[in-house]
C-alpha cells in the first residue's frame, strides 16, 4: 500500500544521497570545485565532511526506521508511560515526508557558502523536524515540540540579525554591497581588506568603526546558531525532544540537529572572518563562557 511506497522511497532516497555525497567528496578531495545554481550550491571540504557523515547517517537511521514504522504499524493501541494516556501517530506519510524535507535542508546548508541561503536552510531544518518530534501524538511531545519551535525560532532570529549587522560592518557608502554568491570569500576579502587598512598607521577611522559591529555580529550568530548545538542559555529544548521523538527522529536530532549548528558557527567564525578578529577581546570571553556552562550544564544534568 501507501506506506510500503513511502518506505521504500525513504530508502531509494537516503541510498542515493549517500552514493552522491561520496562521489562529491571524492570530486572536491580530487580538486574539482563543482557549483549549482549559478554559484548558490559550492561545496567545499568542510561542507562535504559534514554532508558525507550526514548522509550516511541518515541512511542508517532509515534502514532503522523502516523497521520501526512497520511495527509501528502492527500497534492497535497505544498508552504514555508517563501518563497512561491513549494517544496515536501522526500519519506515516508526514513522517516520511518530512525527513526528506530534513534531507534537503540539510544538504543546502553543508554546501552553500551563501550566508543567507545558510540561514535559510537552518531554519527549514527545524520545520521539517519538528513534526517528527511530534509523531507520537501525546502531551509530553506536544510540549517538547512547542518548545523546540519557539526556542530555536528565537536562536534563528538572533542568527538573522547577526547576518545583518555582519553586513552593517562590512558597509562603505559609495561601494556596491557583495552580490557574490560566495559570500564566504568576499567577506573574508573584505576583512582582509579592513586588517590592512588598521595595519597603517594613519588609517582612517572608517576602518575602525566596523570592529563594533562585527563583534554583536559575533555574538548574535554564535548564540542564535548555539540554539541549534545546543548552547547554553538556549538548549531547553534538547532534554524535553529526545526522550518523546521517535528513534529514528533522536538519531537526526542527536547526529545532525547539532552539527548543522556547528557548521553554520564555524563558516562565520573561522571561515568568513577568521579568528583572528576575536582573539583578546569581550566576544572571546563569551564564547568561552558560554561554552564551559554548556559543558557543565550538560554534565551535570547527564548526572
Amino acid at each position: 500500500g501507501n506506506t510500503t511506497v513511502c518506505r521504500g522511497l525513504l530508502l531509494l532516497t537516503a541510498v542515493l544521497h549517500t552514493a552522491l555525497s561520496v562521489k562529491l567528496a571524492a570530486d572536491v578531495s580530487g580538486g574539482l570545485h563543482p557549483q549549482a545554481l549559478a554559484g548558490l550550491l559550492a561545496p567545499d571540504a568542510l561542507g562535504t565532511l559534514f554532508l558525507v557523515l550526514a548522509s550516511v547517517l541518515f541512511l542508517v537511521a532509515s534502514v532503522y526506521g523502516v523497521g520501526y514504522l512497520r511495527d509501528e504499524a502492527l500497534i492497535t493501541e497505544r498508552t504514555s508511560i508517563l501518563d497512561g494516556r491513549a494517544f496515536t501517530n501522526a500519519p506515516e506519510r508526514r513522517f516520511t515526508a518530512c525527513l526528506c524535507f530534513f534531507l534537503s535542508a540539510m544538504t543546502l546548508v553543508t554546501t552553500t557558502r551563501h550566508l543567507g541561503a545558510l540561514w535559510v536552510g537552518i531554519e527549514i531544518t527545524t520545520l521539517s523536524s519538528a513534526p517528527l518530534i511530534y509523531f507520537h501524538r501525546h502531551k509530553q511531545s506536544l510540549e517538547a515540540t512547542w518548545k523546540y519551535l519557539i526556542i530555536c525560532s528565537v536562536g534563528i532570529a538572533l542568527a538573522l540579525l547577526g547576518n545583518i549587522l555582519l553586513s552593517v560592518a562590512f558597509y562603505e557608502p559609495g561601494v556596491p554591497p557583495v552580490e557574490s554568491m560566495d559570500q564566504v570569500e568576499a567577506f573574508r576579502h573584505l576583512a582582509q581588506q579592513r586588517a590592512e587598512a588598521l595595519a597603517v598607521l594613519d588609517a582612517p577611522q572608517s576602518a575602525a568603526t566596523y570592529l563594533p559591529w562585527l563583534k554583536a555580529a559575533f555574538i548574535f550568530l554564535l548564540v542564535g546558531y548555539g540554539t541549534k548545538m545546543g548552547l547554553a542559555p538556549l538548549h531547553n529544548w534538547l532534554p524535553s525532544a529526545h526522550p518523546v521523538a521517535p528513534a529514528p527522529a533522536h538519531a537526526l536530532l542527536s547526529g545532525i540537529i547539532a552539527k548543522v549548528g556547528a557548521i553554520a558557527a564555524i563558516r562565520v567564525i573561522y571561515f568568513t572572518v577568521g579568528a583572528e578578529a576575536l582573539r583578546g577581546t569581550w566576544v572571546q570571553t563569551v564564547c568561552i563562557v558560554l561554552t564551559l556552562v554548556t559543558i557543565f550544564m550538560g554534565s551535570f544534568m547527564g548526572c
